[in-house]
This record gives C-alpha cells, sequence and structure tokens, in this order.
C-alpha cells in the first residue's frame, strides 16, 4: 500500500514528464500553495468544470466545458487563466504539483467557456490499475500583485474559478485492429501536428475552442462536397458555401431524363450499389455501402413532408436469363443470339476464349479470390484492405503479379487483364469481389434524386458557374491570414481574378481538375504529389432512347440486366426501372472503360453514336432497331467533361500506400476529400466517408472534440480514432 502510494505520484510525474512535447515546468504549476487566495474561492469554487466523457483515456482528446458561475471578471484587461489536472482537495499541499492543461487569456469580454485537452500517452510496464490516474480538473486566475500588494516575497496571486468532480485517466488503448496506419485517422496525433504548425508545438496555448463562426469554403458540389456541407450544418458550422464550377450539383452521379415522367432515363455516371453475394449456399452481406443507405434514410425522414424528395431504392438487375450472350459472333443454329440460359445449357456458346490461357488465370488468381478474402471485405473492408497492404498487395501491378511472381504466360496475362488495365492487385480483388454482387440496388427515378435530397439543408449554400483556379494565402482586414479562392468569369489573361476569403477551405474536387489549379506551395510535399499524379480510370456512355422497350416484347423477354458481349461498345445495360411500362424506352447501349472509353472519346460525337448503333443492331437487329429509334440519345465521355476529367480514381501500384496518409495531414487549412482520398474509389459510399473525414479535421483542428466524436459514432467511422 505504501509502495502504490509512492509509485502513483512518481508515475505521473514521469509520464507526463516523457509524453508531452514541453518542458517539465511548464507541464507542472509553478504557483506556491502560499500564493493560493482561499479567501476568494473558498473550497466551493463560484464555477464549475466538467466533460462529457465519464472515463478519459490517454492519448485522446476531449472538451472541457466552463460554467463560470458567480465568478466575475473585473479586469478591463486580460488575465491568465490555466486549466491543470491533479489532486482534487485544493487545501493539499500536493495542489501546487497539478498538470498543466494549458492557459489562455480572459477578460471581461472574452470568457471562453469551451476548452481542447490533448491528454498525455501513458507508457508503462505497470498494471493497468497503477497506471490509471484520479483527479479532479481546476480553472485558476493568476494576478500578478501591484509592488505596494507585495507581501513575504509573493508576486502572484492565484484565484480559484472553478473545479470539476472527480476523473479517471486509463492508458491508452494499444491497437486498433483492422485499420492500417495509411487509412487509420488519429485525431489526436492530427491535433498535435496541427498545434506544432500553427503554435509553434505547444498545445498548452492552444485550448480555448475557436467559435463556430468560421467561414468555410466548399470546392465542388458533388456529393461528398453536399455532404460535407451538410454535417457542418448538423455540428453547428454555419457560415459555409459551396461553390460549383457546373450549372448543377452532382459531380459524377448524373440521371438524364428524356421524358418529362422521369420513367425513361438512364444513369451516365453511378447507377447500382451492391447489396449482397450468394454462392454456393452463402450469402455474404457487403456491407461498405451501408452508410449510403443510413444517409438516404437520414434525408427521406427529413423529407418526409414532401414526396418528391423521397428517395426509393428498387433492385437493379445486374444479370437475367435471357439477357444476351455474344462472343465472338457465334449464334444459335436459328440465327438468333444466345441467352444466359443458352449458355449455361451449352458451354459452347462461351467458346473463343483460350481454354489454356483461362485456366492459367485461373490458377494463378486463386489466393486473390479464396473465401477468406470474401468473407474479410464482406465484414470490414479496412481490415482486408489492412491485410491487403500487409501481403504486399499493394505493391505489385495485376501484370507483374501474374507474370513475373505467378509465372503466367504474356498471353494468359494479357488475358487476364481483360477491363481491369494495370490496376495493383487490391483493386483487382476488391472489384472482382464488387463484381460478383448477386443482389443490386437503384434509385427509382434515377440516382440524382439522392443529390437533390439535399436541396432543402445545402441548396441555398451552392453558387453555380464558379470554376475556382487559384488558391492562395492573404491576409484579411483584420490580418488574419485566409485562404483565398480566386476564380474569373472567363479564362483570358486579361480577366480578372474574383476572390473570396476563407478560414478554412475543404476542397472536394476530383485531382483530375485540381492538378490544373494554382495551389499554394505550402501544401505538403505528399499531399502535392497526389493531387499531380494519382490514377485516374475512364470511361464512356451512351444512352439510345427507343420509341418502345421491345427488348421487353421478345419471346424470351428482357427485363432488365446487363448482356455479355464482346462488342466494342462492351457493356449493353435495359432500365431495371418501371418494368413492363408503355412509353418510350432507354437502354444503356454502351459502357466503355479504360482504352476503350479513351478510343471512343477521341472520336465526333456522330462517329460514336453511328458505332455504338451498329452494335446495337448487330445484337437486335437493322430492322428493329432503325425502326424503333428515336434519334435521341446522350453521350458522356468523363475525360471530355472540363469539371471532371476522367471517371474514377484509379491508384497505379503502390500510390495507396503512399498517399493515404498525407490525406490526413494539417494541410494549412486546406482539407481535401472525394472519393479519390478514399479506398473505395470509383463509389458513392467512398465519397461519403471522406467528408466525414473532413469534416471532422475541421472540427478537430477547431477544438469542438465532442461534436466530432458524434458524427464519428453516429456514422460508424470506427476507422477514425478521437
Amino acid at each position: 500500500m505504501i509502495l502504490s502510494m509512492l509509485v502513483t505520484p512518481l508515475l505521473l510525474l514521469v509520464t507526463w514528464y516523457y509524453c508531452i512535447p514541453i518542458t517539465l515546468a511548464a507541464a507542472i504549476s509553478n504557483d506556491n500553495h502560499n500564493d493560493f487566495d482561499e479567501s476568494s474561492s473558498s473550497l466551493s469554487p463560484p464555477g464549475t468544470l466538467h466533460v462529457l466523457d465519464d472515463t478519459l483515456e490517454a492519448g485522446s482528446l476531449t472538451n472541457i466545458y466552463l460554467d463560470y458561475g458567480a465568478y466575475k471578471l473585473i479586469e478591463p484587461e486580460g488575465q491568465k487563466m490555466t486549466l491543470s489536472f491533479g489532486v482534487c482537495d485544493i487545501t493539499s499541499e500536493k495542489f501546487h504539483r497539478r498538470f498543466i492543461i494549458g492557459t489562455t487569456e480572459v477578460s471581461p469580454s472574452y470568457r471562453p467557456s469551451k476548452f481542447t485537452w490533448a491528454i498525455p500517452t501513458i507508457s508503462s510496464p505497470l498494471s493497468q490499475a497503477q497506471q490509471e490516474q484520479e483527479g479532479c480538473i481546476h480553472a485558476t486566475i493568476t494576478k500578478r500583485l501591484h509592488r505596494q500588494q507585495e507581501d513575504d516575497g509573493l508576486k502572484t496571486k492565484v484565484t480559484l474559478v472553478a473545479s470539476s468532480r472527480p476523473y479517471r485517466i486509463r492508458p491508452k488503448r494499444l491497437v486498433k485492429r483492422g485499420f492500417s496506419e495509411q487509412e487509420f485517422f488519429d485525431a489526436f496525433k492530427y491535433f498535435k501536428e496541427h498545434a506544432a504548425k500553427v503554435h509553434n508545438d505547444d498545445t498548452t496555448h492552444f485550448i480555448a475552442a475557436d467559435g463556430k463562426n468560421k467561414k468555410i469554403g466548399i470546392i465542388g458540389a458533388g456529393i461528398s462536397g453536399l455532404f460535407s456541407g451538410y454535417l457542418l450544418d448538423q455540428a453547428g458550422f454555419h457560415d459555409y458555401e459551396i461553390l460549383e464550377a457546373s450549372d448543377r450539383m452532382g459531380g459524377r452521379i448524373q440521371t438524364v431524363y428524356f421524358n418529362q415522367e422521369h420513367t425513361a432515363y438512364q444513369e451516365m455516371g453511378s447507377m447500382r450499389v451492391p447489396v449482397q453475394w450468394t454462392y454456393n449456399g452463402t450469402t455474404l452481406p457487403i456491407t461498405d455501402h451501408d452508410i449510403l443507405f443510413q444517409a438516404v434514410e437520414e434525408l427521406n425522414n427529413q423529407n418526409a413532408d414532401n414526396p418528391d424528395l423521397k428517395v426509393d431504392f428498387i433492385p437493379w438487375i445486374q444479370t437475367m436469363s435471357n439477357n444476351l450472350v455474344y462472343r465472338n459472333g457465334i449464334r444459335m443454329p436459328d440465327g438468333n443470339i444466345p441467352t444466359v440460359n443458352d449458355a449455361v445449357t451449352n458451354p459452347l456458346f462461351w467458346s473463343g476464349d483460350p481454354v489454356d490461357l483461362a485456366e492459367q488465370v485461373s490458377n494463378a488468381t486463386q489466393e486473390l479470390l479464396e473465401d477468406h478474402w470474401k468473407v474479410s471485405m464482406s465484414q470490414n473492408l479496412h481490415a482486408a484492405h489492412k491485410e491487403a497492404l500487409e501481403e504486399g498487395y499493394d505493391d505489385w501491378s495485376l501484370w507483374g503479379w501474374l507474370h513475373n511472381k505467378m509465372g503466367v504466360t504474356l498471353n494468359a496475362t494479357d488475358y487476364a487483364l481483360g477491363s481491369f488495365g494495370n490496376v495493383d492487385i487490391w483493386n483487382y480483388m476488391y472489384h472482382t469481389f464488387l463484381g460478383s454482387a448477386t443482389e443490386w440496388r437503384t434509385v427509382q427515378g434515377g440516382m440524382s434524386r439522392i443529390t437533390n435530397a439535399f436541396v432543402p439543408f445545402v441548396g441555398h449554400k451552392v453558387t453555380y458557374n464558379v470554376k475556382v483556379t487559384k488558391i492562395d494565402y492573404e491576409e484579411d482586414d483584420d490580418n488574419n491570414r485566409m485562404l483565398s479562392v480566386q476564380w474569373k468569369d472567363t479564362p483570358t489573361l486579361d480577366a480578372v481574378y474574383h476572390k473570396k476569403l476563407y478560414d478554412k477551405v475543404i476542397m472536394s474536387v476530383p485531382f483530375s481538375i485540381a492538378r490544373m489549379m494554382h495551389l499554394p506551395k505550402e501544401l505538403p510535399y505528399t499531399l502535392r504529389r497526389a493531387i499531380d499524379n494519382l490514377g485516374y480510370g475512364q470511361a464512356c456512355k451512351v444512352a439510345l432512347e427507343f420509341k418502345s422497350r421491345f427488348w421487353e416484347k421478345y419471346e424470351k423477354p428482357i427485363l432488365g440486366g446487363c448482356d455479355i458481349t464482346d462488342l466494342k461498345s462492351e457493356m449493353v445495360c435495359y432500365p431495371s426501372n418501371n418494368l413492363g411500362s408503355g412509353g418510350p424506352g432507354v437502354m444503356l447501349a454502351s459502357y466503355s472503360t479504360d482504352q476503350g472509353g479513351l478510343r471512343f472519346a477521341s472520336m465526333t460525337e456522330q462517329q460514336h453514336i453511328t458505332r455504338v448503333l451498329e452494335d446495337i443492331m448487330e445484337l437486335h437487329g437493322e430492322e428493329i432497331v432503325k425502326e424503333q429509334y428515336t434519334g435521341n440519345y446522350h453521350r458522356k465521355c468523363w475525360i471530355l467533361d472540363e469539371f471532371q476529367s476522367g471517371a474514377w480514381a484509379q491508384p497505379t501500384p503502390g500510390q495507396a500506400k503512399l498517399f493515404l496518409p498525407a490525406y490526413f495531414q494539417h494541410a494549412n487549412g486546406i482539407v481535401v476529400i472525394g472519393e479519390q482520398t478514399d479506398i473505395k474509389h470509383a463509389w458513392i459510399s467512398g465519397a461519403l466517408e471522406s467528408a466525414i473525414r473532413g469534416v471532422t479535421m475541421i472540427l478537430i483542428e477547431s477544438g469542438h472534440v465532442d461534436e466530432a466524436k458524434k458524427l464519428v459514432k453516429k456514422w460508424n467511422a470506427g476507422w477514425m480514432d478521437i
């Protein structure tokens, strides 16, 4: 017992000395107990302090709340208020040995009531019980005495403003299972990094939370930008605005409508969401898209009084029995193109692929597609990604893995790449897993209804046709260093820059666009490299309108789903909405990616449409296509979109491991988000998760830790530690 009493104070002293990046003298109060003004602050101080957490954890952040109570700040000039943690008994001789949390200036006109505490880590071989510390939080004001007031050599007087109830600090949890360092956001580390950049590494003078009136600029009104504004509002940050370069919101969520009833439409961007995969009697949920369904459910609840804004998910049919299988020009004896059902009963219809090449690839990729990976990606995608990084899968291209490591022939390697391009192994594994899903969802009326559902909350914050081309720093009228976001009305040398000043900027535009902006030289090196060099995939889509859904009237009706072909148009898909309805029908007549998408993009629009129509005539017959085609179409090649310049982020080998940590670092007021900064490239859920991370970073920088914790808990962002 005596030993424990001796060890605990010593341990507390040692651990704070080694874990706080400031001097020991600064970590421990230097006031003498005799300086303490017990006459003005009795055993019951006028104010109170509290935190929302029942138990505090070393190596984490928390907010401290101060109620001044009856305490009056009467000095006209600023006084130094100190927050500290130590023994609860203010009459104890040990009171002056309390540990400094931080200091701030206070005055009658500035009475901060919310503070941030970066609780230092405790590292010791002693047991958890011995490491745990208990004490109270105190707020004191130190006043320098006038010379005529000095008595017995005392130069200051310490007044107790407020105290808390006892709190216990437990040791830091040592492991974060299932998250790699590349994708795990540590708010404690980020806060310390921010203090080092802005406050010369001194968190003790960075404790009063900023006001929530900071002006925040969001560049881009895609789904990540819209969700960021929505989250900022929920956290109490209302002074933000969204600058959108185009004349619409949604980014790469774009539904094109061909009639006023919104029953004839096609998706030129995001079009489906995988839900689960059933194989060999096993059903695996695909949980990494849950955040999208959670967000839509919340929006539906808040828009309940406006049915026009309701988002209804319906089944997306990826493959059905009557979809066409057309490879190498092989047809049925009667001249018709075989269906999926026909190909199941007669494997000859799949012929044309060299069997030996397929077998080589199957054997070489077996370890990448085994059940272990399927289950891991189903249950916890971040854990699967962590393991993939540990296995070195981010370091290999698919080509390099197959040919150089597994010894697959060049022809077989080329056969395996298919539409994947030269991606890293992880992306091959992940998109093979998602592509195998047997149950999907889409939105009745189009995916753009998701972004439209944000309109009541953030629509008034969006300014359109503002194409930002420059971000820099400059001082405002009060000499505060601000971010200057600039654009021109016309892209000419003589045009003048317009500008808006912000305290923080959330940049949600794709890096394929951001890399052409004039950006501050102060951006961290690796982040700048990511913006300049992250790989992007390409895609072109063509939607064709027909007088009716003639494909649904065949003897073997095609009710949604996608054909399996080797035509240059690549994927051909039929609408999953309003099956069996009258009126016009819109077919996704071509969805070509990577090299195919780039080649189509180089054609004139008429050349492209004509080539796609020729493929559709080969599938369905020249007569019916010419008779049914209305002449209305929509073509979208994302490389040609001046606001996107690419379809989705597609990192080359090694880029995920290198670039992911850069998105979690302090960047002098700029936060980058978007699907390119997540591990789920090309999916809405990745964009949404990036917005959670971006807003959390701003909350942490501003000292609003509890709001950050609430946000992380609500959206189940377990890869973020506050």
